[in-house]
């Protein structure tokens, strides 16, 4: 299976502050935005009206611009670390009004596509671990790598900011891999062990931070702008499409280690079997090409952990046993997972 990448993907848009947040950050960097403005097609001028929105293409087109005139591939964690919540407008102020991180990550989870339409956003906890999922577009795919830091270092801020506890974090989760744009002064900003080419980019906390009370608690507040939120989710509604839609669920089950039916997977997706049956149908691809793709694309991070055996990574990706999934490895990779597992796309 070809990973789909539907134009309709590319045309979800995000709270336009967020690129200011940029602008801000490449103008005390002393650098001049007016040519890289007009390269990626953004409008100056509108950038600055407080209801705008940017395309995400474009968005992300100019922070690999910024990052490459600066000579700086840690702008976006300066991004991140520099923010603020009104950076991501009504669903980052719900957010931050909320009484505890559950209700939040509730909310976020919800409301996502005011904030950055393109964008996945997902949470779980596993025994001991909240693991707080962002920086990848609707089919899973992850973020560019600056794109993604600025997400995760902006979720680091926000949970410092609102939650009193010395140390939330533990982990630090990038599918991408370390770059010299990671500085002292950066790292310490997230205070957490650091994993790069992880399944995932994700923020790792202690499960019990899901009810620790937040600082900027404002019940009040928070009631107006879910409100808000809700008279304003319509017309930013999630830009979708079935396969992708289905490829990301494939994803996240995975990730859980699980590994369900066409009908139960639908279920999940709030159709019918025979209804998901036939938009697959239509794009040209069965259910076994999606969770082959899946398997595919989470094979490498899982198996690049040394500590976990290949049984057991077979058995998270819903092999029923060693020999399948070597036997797909060798398909996918031209190899097995031997000795070394560092196994990439072919």
């Amino acid at each position: 299976m070809e990973r789909p990448h539907p134009p309709t993907l590319h045309k979800g848009t995000l709270t336009a502050s967020w690129t200011r947040r940029l602008v801000t950050c490449a103008r005390e960097a002393d650098l001049e935005l007016d040519r890289i403005l007009a390269e990626v097609g953004i409008d100056a001028q509108a950038l600055e009206d407080p209801d705008s929105r940017v395309g995400y293409e474009q968005h992300a087109d100019m922070v690999a611009r910024v990052a490459r005139r600066l000579d700086d591939p840690g702008i976006g964690i300066q991004m991140g670390a520099s923010s603020s919540p009104a950076d991501f407008g009504v669903v980052s102020l719900l957010a931050a009004s909320c009484s505890t991180l559950r209700d939040a990550l509730q909310s976020i989870h919800r409301f996502n596509a005011l904030a950055n339409q393109a964008s996945l956003m997902d949470y779980w906890v596993e025994p001991g671990r909240l693991f707080i999922q962002d920086g990848h577009l609707r089919d899973g795919r992850p973020m560019p790598p600056a794109v993604a830091e600025a997400t995760l270092a902006f979720y680091a801020t926000m949970i410092r900011l609102t939650c009193a506890v010395e140390r939330p974090l533990v982990e630090l989760w990038l599918t991408h891999e370390r770059h010299r744009g990671w500085t002292s002064a950066r790292l310490a900003h997230f205070d957490a062990k650091l994993r790069f080419g992880r399944p995932v980019n994700a923020l790792v906390l202690p499960a019990g931070m899901l009810d620790v009370p937040f600082l900027s608690s404002q019940p009040a507040c928070s009631v107006d702008l879910l409100a808000l939120a809700r008279s304003l989710e319509g017309g930013f509604a999630t830009v979708d499409d079935p396969p992708i839609r289905l490829l990301a669920q494939v994803r996240h089950d995975l990730l859980h280690g699980e590994s369900k039916s066409l009908a139960r997977t639908a279920r999940a997706l709030g159709t019918s079997g025979r209804t998901l049956q036939r938009e697959l149908e239509n794009a040209g691809l069965t259910y076994r090409d999606v969770v082959d793709t899946a398997r595919r694309e989470l094979a490498p991070a899982l198996l690049s952990d040394r500590d976990v055996k290949v049984e057991t990574v077979a058995r998270h990706l819903g092999y029923t046993d060693a020999r399948s999934f070597r036997r797909a490895c060798l398909r996918w990779f031209g190899r097995t997972p031997g000795r070394d597992r560092d196994l990439k796309h072919r």
